[in-house]
Formats: structure tokens, C-alpha cells, sequence
């Protein structure tokens, strides 16, 4: 093969990869939604976004094994950062997702942020969230500015799991690019309205 075959060629491998990629969901908006919250009041996620440096939602399935060993890690990180501006938010997109039974759950696993019942599944589909602790970050504007898991780890914990959400929030509140933009999340599949 000459060497201007094998570019082209090359050329044409790239172009295809980068065709058929899904589209990076950060740096899209967060649509206009009020959702109701387990501390008894409605959240504007537009308004919540513009009162924080920082807003993280991470969608919740109760069932899941991946949630429940990441609960410790999410109430560290929420103790962390809340001094820091940043606000973070359950999101339960599930079917029969009640404040009721949300509010059950977030008392039993020591969560000291709302969770928020979204109806019908509007901001799952809205940000293509499909997995329990997927998360995304929120800049003021309301933009996805990280998108993924909270880290490495699926059903256990390790000491050596890359944390790409705290990453993402230390990089940010550095003014710092993303050392991760977007990682995969591990937890169980959001059983959607």
C-alpha cells in the first residue's frame, strides 16, 4: 500500500470514529425543571444552579447494590464540598419514586442533602441519565460541566478507585481544565417511568 493510500485510509478510520461517537452530553444546559424535595420545598434547578458555585445531581435507583456501598463516599464528598458552594441533590427518576419514600431512604442512609422526585423520568431522559450514582455537574449557568460516575469502583470499594467526581470538583473550583470530563458510570440501570 503506498503511503498516500495508507493516510487516506487512516484519514478515513478517524473521521468514522469520530462520526460515530455519542455526543458528549457536558456543556449542555440543564432543562428548566421544578422538582419537588424531601426537605418539603420545590427546587428550581435553574435557580439552584445560579445560587452555587457548583451543583451536583446524581440519580438514585434504592434498590441498587453500586448505590448503597457508594452511600459513605457520597455523604463524605457532600460534607466536603457543601462549605465550598456546592450543592448536591438525589435525583430519583424511578418508577413509584414518592417523596415519601425518598425521604424514608435518605434518613436511613444519612443523606444530608434533598432528594428530588423527578415525575415521570423528565430530567433522566432530559441529560440521557441511565444509571444508579450517575452524576453530573452543574456550573451557575445551569451547563453540564462533568458527566460520569462518582469513581472507578461497581460493587466494592477500593482505596486506589479513581474518585472522577471529586477530581471534577477540585479541577473546577481551581479554575483548572478537567482532568475527566466525562467517565462511565457503574451503578445499576435507573428502572425509569
Amino acid at each position: 500500500m503506498t503511503r498516500t493510500l495508507r493516510l487516506a485510509f487512516l484519514l478515513t478510520v478517524i473521521a468514522t470514529s469520530i462520526a460515530c461517537q455519542r455526543p458528549s452530553a457536558v456543556h449542555a444546559p440543564v432543562p428548566r425543571l421544578v422538582l419537588s424535595g424531601t426537605d418539603g420545598r420545590p427546587h428550581d434547578l435553574s435557580d439552584e444552579a445560579r445560587s452555587a458555585r457548583f451543583t451536583v445531581l446524581f440519580f438514585s435507583a434504592w434498590g441498587c447494590p453500586c448505590q448503597s456501598v457508594h452511600d459513605a463516599r457520597i455523604r463524605e464528598l457532600s460534607a466536603r464540598y457543601r462549605s465550598r458552594g456546592i450543592h448536591v441533590f438525589a435525583i430519583d427518576s424511578e418508577l413509584g419514586g414518592s417523596i415519601a419514600r425518598d425521604t424514608v431512604e435518605a434518613e436511613r442512609r444519612g443523606y444530608a442533602f434533598p432528594v428530588l422526585v423527578d415525575p415521570g423520568g423528565v430530567l433522566a431522559r432530559a441529560l440521557g441519565a441511565e444509571y444508579a450514582t450517575e452524576s453530573f455537574v452543574l456550573d451557575a449557568a445551569g451547563a453540564v460541566r462533568y458527566h460520569g460516575g462518582l469513581d472507578s469502583d461497581r460493587k466494592q470499594l477500593h482505596d486506589d478507585a479513581r474518585p472522577f467526581l471529586q477530581d471534577a470538583l477540585d479541577d473546577l473550583l481551581a479554575g483548572k481544565p478537567l482532568r475527566t470530563a466525562e467517565s462511565k458510570a457503574l451503578g445499576c440501570a435507573l428502572q425509569t417511568w
